[in-house]
């Protein structure tokens, strides 16, 4: 089995080659990238993890990388950041997860599996595709479809469709699309899930609500019917 690759943007120091080291004790192998073109000229990885207050990254740079990183090789993201980033983050979508400074060595490996593993076994679910009329998932590629055109979404997007898509017919409480989606430890609220759906069905062309139906003063599911 390929051990997980982990690409990581930190300046080098005693306290990255440690994380390194406890990662590889994991079974993660990591590389060091410390600059835009090192990332794109790297072999493909499976997370991104980026130091958020690094000397030579800018703001700008850093949502660049968050944007190209899900978009461009379909890599979640997590960051290591301060509590000054806090803001930032709730308002990037693109993030899968965050630590903040300073770290405990044994919990970014745990962050790291938890992510990588609702990305590819979502539901539970270990096949190929999921499908609901003209809508489909592609898991391998991470890409949603309807009637053949891509559709663009965040990585949060993404990952809520395919939760309720891999238990449509299922009611899913807002509670627990956070838990699932965001994580429990996530420090928004329920609004943040109303939020995405309202971005997700937009972009889908669920405007008259038939694919993701709202139950109301709970949850949300989608359509468990073909359309």
């Amino acid at each position: 089995m390929r051990s997980p690759q982990i690409l990581i943007w930190a300046p080098e120091t005693e306290t990255l080659h440690g994380l390194i080291g406890a990662l590889a004790l994991k079974g993660y192998v990591c590389s060091i990238v410390s600059s835009e073109d090192e990332l794109a000229n790297s072999q493909p990885g499976d997370l991104l993890l980026i130091e958020t207050n690094a000397d030579t990254l800018t703001r700008s740079m850093l949502e660049g990388l968050i944007q190209r990183a899900w978009q461009e090789r379909h890599m979640p993201v997590i960051l290591l950041a301060d509590k000054e980033s806090l803001p930032e983050i709730e308002k990037d979508t693109n993030v899968g997860d965050f630590v903040l400074k300073p770290y405990v060595l044994d919990e970014l490996p745990v962050r790291i599996q938890r992510l990588l593993l609702r990305e590819r076994k979502p539901g539970g679910q270990s096949t190929e595709h999921l499908r609901s009329g003209d809508l489909v998932i592609d898991l391998p590629r991470c890409e949603v479809a309807i009637a053949g055109r891509v559709i663009d979404l965040t990585f949060t997007e993404y990952e809520l469709l395919k939760l309720l898509v891999s238990q449509k017919g299922t009611v899913l409480t807002r509670e627990a699309l956070l838990n699932k989606v965001w994580g429990y430890d996530y420090f928004g609220g329920d609004r943040t899930v109303d939020v995405h759906i309202t971005r997700l069905r937009s972009k889908i062309g669920d405007t008259d609500h038939n694919l993701i139906e709202t139950v109301r003063n709970i949850g949300y599911r989608f359509r468990a019917n073909e359309r």
